[in-house]
């Protein structure tokens, strides 16, 4: 099991390998390296971890304005799943932004660890402007003596896959490309509020997941919808123009589902399977009930289509 720490409480664990980097998405390229993070820990009877940020550091100095693609929660069940023992979240300010490579390599790194393997990417950047490469890494391995382990690109439909690739993707709403680089389908993930009973109104009662504006998102529009808890789906991700006030939020339909099971409160994670029209405004309750009529019938398809795959 994953096991959340923080720089001061490391003292007593044996660490022998360290994965780097910020891991939004935990894409395969991400996988790559916690893996060998994980084996490297495991071959020198040891433990492995992650040390990343939260939030992310696009986030703090305005490089990422997509927003992220897992939420912090996401994340952590992603890392834990590539066989990471510990994961430390460091808090990630303007102060510390502002360390240089060298004094966030000492100061912070070579503090916290002895003389561990440091696992990252080809393309890991640290310190104040990211000016830090792994080029300096390993020079700086060199002189302080640790192992810096490189971990090759990862190609997918010719081209390497990052995070910054796959926000684009998302924001395309190429999904299936996307999930090819993230190793699974893109979602979603929030807390199930509670809605107007609208949806229960005219005989599709829905879960409304809350979603936050600094998660990135794919276009506005129904898409057919998996949950792990309740199968398959179809939902509306926008604002729903119809019924004001327009709040951003993912209100789905499960197709299997009783009208009486209770959500409100738990945190769902939805995965988006395939897009099915764009978001639109209806004239009335009536002309709204048929288009969903027509598009629960359509997710029925596809949903047979893709259980038989």
């Amino acid at each position: 099991m994953l096991k959340t720490a923080s720089l001061e409480g490391l003292s007593d664990m044996h660490i022998s390998a360290v994965a780097l980097g910020s891991f939004d998405g935990v894409h395969v390229g991400h996988q790559a390296i916690l893996r060998h993070a994980s084996a490297v820990a495991k071959q020198a009877m040891g433990l492995s971890a992650v040390f990343t940020f939260y939030p992310h550091p696009g986030m703090v100095t305005g490089r990422n304005g997509s927003g992220a693609i897992t939420t912090q929660s996401q994340r952590s069940k992603l890392i834990e799943g590539c066989g990471i023992d510990i994961l430390i979240e460091h808090p990630f300010t303007p102060d510390f932004a502002s360390l240089s490579p060298e004094r966030f390599l000492l100061e912070v790194l070579l503090l916290t660890f002895t003389a561990p393997n440091f696992v990252a990417g080809f393309n890991y950047t640290f310190g104040h402007r990211a000016v830090g490469d792994i080029a300096l890494l390993k020079r700086l391995g060199a002189k302080h003596q640790f192992s810096v382990h490189e971990i090759a690109p990862v190609v997918v439909a010719g081209e390497v896959v990052s995070s910054t690739r796959v926000r684009r993707l998302i924001e395309q709403g190429e999904l299936d490309l996307a999930a090819d680089c993230l190793g699974r389908r893109f979602s979603l993930q929030g807390e199930v509020a509670a809605g107007d009973g609208r949806g229960r109104k005219l005989g599709f009662p829905t879960a409304n997941v809350s979603l936050s504006r600094q998660q990135v998102l794919p276009p506005f529009g129904v898409y057919l919808v998996w949950s792990a808890e309740l199968g398959f789906g179809v939902a509306n991700l926008g604002i729903r123009p119809t019924f004001p006030p327009a709040n951003l939020g993912l209100e789905a339909h499960f197709l299997e589902v009783s009208q009486r099971t209770d959500l409100y409160g738990q945190e769902l994670e939805v995965e988006l399977v395939h897009y099915l029209r764009p978001e639109r405004t209806f004239a009335g309750p009536d002309e709204l009930r048929e288009q969903v009529e027509q598009d629960i019938a359509r997710a029925r398809t596809l949903a047979y289509s893709c259980a038989k795959c």
